[in-house]
């Protein structure tokens, strides 16, 4: 009887905050989110100088950032914010201002990635 006593001793503590095998914590996902802003809002920038090689480097160097924190976030944001991350990173430079004039999908994304990574915030 007493290894059944332990087993559920175990299994009520396993759901009493302590994090699961293999699942994220916050401290993670905030981190994911904002090294991926890091290099978004770097991206921004350079897009604002109209240095599009530069724009999609740093829209390239997002992409496992954006990846991680996609993977470790049960939230929608981090989906939306890695498919605009893609979408900057593979734009070819010479399509970017025609993109920015009269794509809606750059515009979506714009809207995403303005939205998430503001100056001065993460996500």
């Amino acid at each position: 009887m007493r290894p059944l006593v332990a087993c559920a001793a175990l299994v009520v503590l396993a759901g009493c905050g302590f994090p699961s095998i293999g699942g994220a914590d916050q401290d993670e996902i905030d981190d994911a989110a904002a090294q991926t802003c890091a290099e978004v809002r770097s991206g921004i920038a350079a897009f604002n100088e109209r240095k599009y090689t530069a724009t999609i480097d740093h829209f390239v160097k997002a992409k496992p950032f954006a990846k991680r924190y996609a993977e470790l976030s049960d939230e929608k944001k981090a989906d939306d914010l890695l498919e605009a991350v893609e979408y900057y990173a593979n734009l070819p430079a010479d399509e970017y201002r025609e993109a920015f004039a009269s794509s809606r999908q750059f515009q979506k994304y714009k809207e995403i990635t303005l939205g998430q990574c503001e100056t001065g915030t993460s996500a």
